[in-house]
């Protein structure tokens, strides 16, 4: 390997990249023609240097440059981090429908409106989480664990003084809040409640977050696993309660509070029963780190502040521009659109540190051949849940919920559509994070948040909510194409490669899924109750087996290779 790489290596080809070593200078020898100069040899392939090049590369860690079973390891740490998610997201699909019952639709609403503050404020994090879990793991791999509860002791303290900011704001701009929401004077003291609950519930769930991450960092990926589920069963059992009691929305809210306190218990016991290496620290000691945990934490800052406002941002519109009823329908399709977006998402969990590592060791190649790989996986995986979704949608909705919900179920499907154009940057967003350039994925959600904005506004007084579906999709494609472009440019990849290859085939295999559930479903009767999940299932079983059916044809996904890398983490959990 080249040890001045990349500031003066030339590469010899475009598939050797960097390995090929330094090219010496070709001396300069004398022609025929007196004063003329020529070179000794023909002068080795120039390309045009890639920005990446330019990112100086850390020291190589003890286990990056192991280079067996990367794959089934990715397989492995995805579960592991997947299972709980899971969980969460089987119950609110299950508790969802009688916490309408239960409100109302204007109480819902309300209800609706606390998670979407949380999702706000939970974007104002300073980039505590991500910070807190990238230093301490770089502490652990050094064995400096001082400084790991330094980082640690920070997350936590900032966490708390965030939260009793947001409580005294939210407490002062409360009434403001609820008269641009147009909230009717007999949910105005709930509604106040909610919001100023929302800035404890931020500190609480915060604390948890920098907590289970500093498991993660010292690779108990299980015990952080462990906290998820503990907190989901405490929230099904709150809901449980509210409901059975009558407490409403108050109950409700206290419930959920409740739960992060239980799982701020857990996550706590056992970190100090598991990881006795850590060092928690004092403010006076800690504070020597933060000038560098802001300075990683900005750039993901503002990432999560651009992609709160684009998750959030129609509900708030929709409520000041038509009336507070219309949240619920456009709530209910979210639900169902987010959590049937997270199962793609779930094969990125690993990847981050498996990039950092090919990074630190200089290894572009890997890079390269994990992108490709990566992306189709997590194609795939999207295409299968894009086609259920829009075939099976309506369907779910009368099952669900009953008939007179086709506004949530065209929710659905649009916000189903723009998850997936945006799942077309995952692997890539991830990838910067782990060369180290998070500022890339600052911008490309400072676009899609701005155009989404933009066109929410001019297109919601005159369209409704067509218009929020019609802004969100587009503002989520203009972002893609914006960021892929910046992506290819910034590691020098071909068009063909990021633009092209990876998005052809499972944007075929949707549409030919798509029209195979729509012709079935017209020659369905119309049905309700179990009969009604039947025929969900049998249209969502058509769509997938199409989809993946065209996936293999086309050879975009090999069910062997599939085969090899789940056999791996069956194996660590027989153990």
């Amino acid at each position: 390997m080249c040890r001045r790489w990349p500031r003066r290596c030339t590469p010899c080809s475009r598939t050797r990249g960097w390995r090929g070593g330094c090219a010496p200078r070709a001396p300069f020898v004398q022609c025929d023609s007196p004063g003329a100069r020529r070179p000794a040899a023909p002068p080795p392939f120039i390309r045009r240097r890639s920005p990446l090049e330019r990112v100086e590369p850390v020291e190589p860690q003890s286990e990056a440059g192991s280079r067996g079973g990367i794959g089934r390891r990715l397989a492995a740490n995805t579960l592991h981090a997947a299972s709980g998610r899971v969980v969460s997201v089987l119950l609110w699909l299950v508790f969802t429908p009688r916490i309408l019952r239960a409100l109302g639709t204007e109480g819902y609403a309300i209800w609706s409106l606390f998670f979407a503050l949380t999702g706000y404020l939970s974007a104002f994090d300073l980039g505590l989480v991500q910070g807190t879990l990238r230093h301490v793991a770089g502490a652990r791999a050094r064995d400096a664990h001082e400084e790991a509860g330094a980082f640690a002791t920070l997350g936590v303290l900032g966490f708390f003084t965030l939260g009793l900011a947001w409580i005294a704001l939210l407490g002062l701009l409360g009434d403001l809040a609820l008269r641009l929401l147009h909230v009717p004077p007999a949910q105005a003291g709930v509604a106040r409640f909610a919001l100023i609950a929302g800035g404890a519930a931020f500190a609480l769930a915060g604390v948890v977050n920098v907590v289970t991450s500093v498991l993660q960092a010292y690779g108990r990926f299980d015990l952080a696993n462990s906290v998820a589920v503990a907190i989901t069963i405490f929230q099904g059992l709150g809901i449980l309660l509210a409901l059975r009691f009558g407490l409403g929305i108050r109950g409700l809210v206290l419930g959920m509070m409740a739960s992060w306190l239980l799982g701020l218990l857990c996550a706590s016991l056992l970190l100090r029963l598991n990881i006795r290496d850590l060092r928690w620290s004092s403010w006076p000691r800690a504070r020597p780190h933060l000038r560098e945990a802001l300075a990683f934490g900005g750039p993901m800052q503002l990432a999560g502040i651009f992609s709160a406002v684009h998750l959030q941002l129609d509900k708030f519109l929709l409520g000041a521009f038509i009336a507070l009823a219309a949240i619920t329908p456009y709530d209910l399709g979210a639900r169902v659109a987010i959590s049937a977006s997270v199962f793609p998402q779930f094969l990125l969990l690993a990847v981050l540190p498996t990039a950092a590592a090919f990074h630190a060791t200089q290894d572009r190649e890997r890079l390269r051949e994990l992108y490709r790989r990566g992306a189709r996986f997590v194609l795939s995986a999207g295409a299968v849940v894009l086609a259920v979704v829009l075939g099976a949608g309506s369907r779910v909705f009368v099952a669900w919920l009953g008939p007179g919900h086709e506004d949530s179920a065209t929710v659905l499907r649009a916000l189903a559509l723009g998850f997936a154009v945006a799942l077309t940057t995952g692997m890539g967003t991830t990838l910067v994070r782990g060369i180290g350039r998070p500022d890339v994925e600052a911008r490309f959600a400072g676009v899609v948040a701005g155009s989404h904005l933009l066109l929410s506004l001019v297109l919601i007084p005159g369209w409704g909510l067509r218009g929020a579906l019609v802004a969100w999709v587009v503002s989520n494609a203009a972002g893609s194409v914006y960021f892929l472009t910046r992506f290819r440019s910034l590691f020098g990849w071909t068009r063909r490669e990021v633009l092209l290859t990876p998005h052809l085939v499972p944007a075929l295999a949707v549409t030919a899924g798509w029209l195979s559930a729509m012709a079935l479903d017209r020659v369905m009767p119309a049905s309700s109750g179990i009969v009604a999940w039947i025929a969900a299932a049998a249209l969502g079983g058509v769509s997938a087996l199409v989809v993946l059916g065209v996936l293999t044809v086309a050879r975009y996904v090999n069910p062997q290779e599939i085969r090899v890398l789940l056999t791996y983490p069956r194996r660590r959990m027989a153990r």
